[in-house]
Order: C-alpha cells, then structure tokens, then sequence
C-alpha cells in the first residue's frame, strides 16, 4: 500500500455518503488518480471548513493523500465551483448522474483520466447546467465515450464502399452507416431517418464549446437515443440505475 502525502489534484465530487455519526466519503473523479474514495473527517461538524467543498457536482482543486488501495484523504479545497441549477432540476440531474455514472465506468480501470477528458465531463455538466438540451448533451457524450470502452463505430463514410454523401443508414452488424447502394449487405438496419443519420455523424465530430443552441424534435431524439441504446446494449452491455431513471422520468413526463 502506497500512500502519496500533499498531493494536489483536480476533481468532481460525485457522491457524498455519510460515515459514522460525523465523518463520510466522498466519492470524486480525479484527473491525476482517475476514480478515488476519500475519507473525510469531521464532515458532519457545525466547524468543518471542508464540508461546503465537497457537496456532488462541485469540482475544482484539492489538496490531500492519495491511497492505491484503500481510502484516501482529502484535507483543503481551493478554486471550487459548482452547478446549481443542476442540483435544483430533478431532470438535469438525472441526465448529470447518468453522464458522470458512465464516464466512471469507462476509465474504472484507468490510473487517471486525461485533460481532455475531463474537460470534456465538465463541459458536458456546464451546458446542461446552462440550460442545454440535457439529452442531447448525454448523447454527445455517449457517442464520445465509445472509444474509451473500445467501441468505435463508422459515422464518417459507408463502412463497405467508403460514400460520404446520398442517403445513409446504420447498421449494428456492421458497426457504422452504409449507404443507399449498399443497405442489402444488412437487411436488419435500423431503417432511421435522413434527420437522425445527420445528427449522429454530427455527434460524433462536434466540439461541446460549439453548441450555441440546441433544437431537435422529441420524435428525433427518441430515435436518436435508440439507436445509440442499440450500440451500447450490442457492444459493451452495461447498466446503469441512473439510465434506468431517465426511463422512468421519460414515461412520467
């Protein structure tokens, strides 16, 4: 067991358990130590100068002990922000949970998680906070984070005669979008719209600090969402409490 003394790191809080009567663990997405457990001390005290840092959905920088196995430690905050409008709105904060619940799981295994990255999983959470269409925003994130779970699905060009421009289609078998000449290499395509086609190749290039506005019809999306559901059911299979919840919500609303 290693443990690293004043170590200064970047972080999201994205869980808060309480721990015995005053302390609890903080569960934080790092850049420099990827996914960490941190024991806090004295969290549930009137006194504690460390509690308002370490509420979910604040990120910034932290100062503490790095533990490879076992909890660490986290003992200052500095530069901290938060997302209040996604702590206020139960369907932003659906899709925020959802996001940071699958990125977790892409880079689980991970021994840190790259700027990038990690800008990119804040730069998500900052325009749905804004008021960005939320799922969209999950979307773009999910198409993303194939390529973390080693999924990497065609949308460019036609996965058979390489076409970049006519009418498109996607095929799960396949693994990307095939064109109008070539849709009988798979008779079972998921038959989507021209409008859906377009936005997926869209979300597989957009950079987030370029959404300015976000306008899509619900039956759109829809269509969006299952086919993306298809390729994270064919190709990686996991689930997720927070995806089933938007489902629920989805149904109520």
């Amino acid at each position: 067991m290693t443990l690293l003394k004043n170590q200064t790191f970047t972080g999201l809080i994205i869980k808060v358990s309480r721990y015995k009567e005053n302390d609890a663990l903080v569960y934080m997405i790092t850049k420099e130590f990827s996914l960490k457990t941190f024991y806090v001390r004295g969290f549930g005290k009137a006194n504690s100068k460390i509690t308002g840092s370490l509420m979910p959905y604040t990120y910034g920088e932290y100062l503490g002990s790095i533990n490879d196995d076992g909890f660490s430690y986290v003992t200052s905050a500095n530069y901290v922000s938060e997302f209040n409008n996604i702590s206020l709105d139960i369907t932003k904060n659906a899709y925020a949970a959802f996001i940071v619940d699958l990125f977790s799981r892409a880079f689980e295994q991970s021994e840190s998680v790259s700027d990038e990255w990690f800008d990119f999983l804040i730069k998500a959470l900052l325009l749905i906070d804004d008021g960005r269409d939320p799922q969209i925003i999950s979307n773009i994130v999910q198409i993303n984070l194939l390529k973390v779970f080693g999924v990497n699905p065609n949308f460019k060009n036609c996965v058979v005669g390489g076409e970049t421009e006519g009418e498109f289609d996607f095929s799960i078998v396949l693994g990307g979008i095939i064109c109008s000449h070539h849709y009988s290499k798979d008779p079972n395509r998921v038959h989507a719209g021209q409008r859906v086609i377009y936005y997926l190749r869209l979300f597989s290039g957009i950079k987030l600090e370029n959404i300015k506005k976000i306008d899509v019809k619900q039956t759109t999306k829809n269509q969006i969402q299952h086919i993306i559901d298809l390729i994270y059911d064919d190709n990686i299979g996991i689930s997720l409490k927070s995806k089933k919840f938007i489902n629920q919500l989805n149904e109520m609303l």
